[in-house]
């Protein structure tokens, strides 16, 4: 299994300590790149190497190099409603050789060689330094609630994972077995059923070692309000899908600039007679204006529109996925005609409710949309 990087957090590689009286400096050459480990081609567009020089300190005999911001750079995010597309970019290989130096760059002893796998995700401050425990579901929680008629779909660890199965009242109704090939555009998966006719209540996960777990699904349906949906990317690195089932509130808020401007004229006449083709007498009128020109003129008038969704009530063990979402840089709505946005969350603080503090759990958050009402790309 492939060693993760969450770029969103700093990783460090240490170097190997290296006792040479001859030793100036140390040297990390990192590449990332797609498709297998190992396999760099110049030409694949995740496709990019650097070279980095560090000196020891004093008494030193090794050094500390952190990649995550620079890996962190080359992982694409993107979503149009189809999350397997997605998942062609969301991971990376980082491939990272040290080796010690002479000042005039001759290689002491030999270089050392280590692959990392690399997805967008961040660790928590407890976890400590490069913490990379992986799930086999690519959740923060073992409990997920989804909207009836959409469809379900759960991110897997595909290096782990060997077949989800999808489950109502003890049942087997769906499995989905997965493969890991080795290529980096798959090594998140999405498991994905149709809810349109059936429901589901537990979903039955079996490792390649054949160890199983389990998530507990509920289904929520909704008759009177249009559901939207909240697609981010979580703490994993991998999009998670929120629903958003009851009053929704959509506001334009717009800005402009406005300048004061002289409307005087002086009207200019010239009178001719068309069929002779002949000009008579020019007339010109001074100190005059148009009562219906603008005096104050509106200039760079755009707009940003937002959203006010409301979950409806939610069991407090959807908690983790709504502090995930508060601080995830990777959003898109999708409104109850299926169209796609990219939005932004605008509010800056959670709290987090509790059965037995609030007893009915309802989260009421603002998003806007990522672009302005008017169309200003150049």
């Amino acid at each position: 299994m492939s060693t993760i990087i969450r770029t969103r957090s700093p990783f460090f590689i240490r170097t190997p300590q290296e006792s040479d009286s001859n030793l100036n400096y140390f040297q990390a050459i990192v590449t990332v790149h797609g498709g297998t480990s190992g396999s760099t081609t110049i030409c694949d567009d995740l496709y990019a190497t650097f070279t980095f020089r560090k000196k020891p300190l004093p008494n030193e005999t090794s050094v500390t190099f952190e990649i995550s911001e620079l890996v962190n750079d080359h992982i694409i995010q993107t979503y149009d409603g189809t999350l397997n597309n997605s998942a062609l970019t969301q991971s990376i290989w980082v491939d990272v050789v040290t080796s010690a130096r002479q000042s005039d760059g001759t290689l002491i002893g030999s270089a050392t060689t280590t692959s990392y796998l690399a997805q967008e995700g961040f660790n928590k401050f407890k976890e400590g330094v490069n913490y990379t425990t992986e799930a086999l579901v690519m959740l923060s929680g073992s409990y997920y609630e989804y909207h009836k008629g959409t469809t379900l779909s759960l991110p897997i660890n595909k290096e782990k994972v060997a077949s989800v199965s999808f489950k109502f009242n003890g049942s087997v109704i769906s499995t989905i077995n997965f493969t890991d090939n080795g290529n980096q555009n798959q090594k998140i998966a999405y498991a994905s059923v149709s809810t349109s006719t059936q429901q589901y209540d537990e979903v039955l996960i079996v490792d390649v070692s054949e160890n199983q777990s389990t998530i507990t699904l509920k289904e929520i349906e909704e008759c009177k309000y249009p559901v939207h949906k909240i697609t981010f990317l979580n703490r994993l690195g991998a999009l998670q899908d929120l629903f958003f089932h009851k009053k929704s509130v959509e506001t334009l808020e717009t800005r402009n600039e406005k300048f004061n401007r002289s409307i005087f004229k002086a009207r200019s006449v010239s009178l001719s007679d068309p069929e002779s083709g002949t000009d008579c007498e020019e007339t010109v009128t001074f100190n005059t204006y148009s009562t219906t020109a603008h005096s104050k003129k509106v200039h760079n008038a755009n707009g940003t529109e937002s959203i006010l969704l409301n979950t409806g009530f939610v069991d407090e063990r959807m908690n983790v996925y709504f502090e995930e979402l508060m601080v995830s840089e990777h959003m898109w709505l999708t409104d109850d005609e299926s169209v796609i946005y990219p939005v932004c969350i605008t509010d800056s603080n959670f709290t987090r409710k509790t059965g037995l503090n609030d007893r009915m759990i309802n989260y009421t958050m603002n998003f806007e949309k990522a672009f302005d009402f008017v169309n200003n790309i150049r």
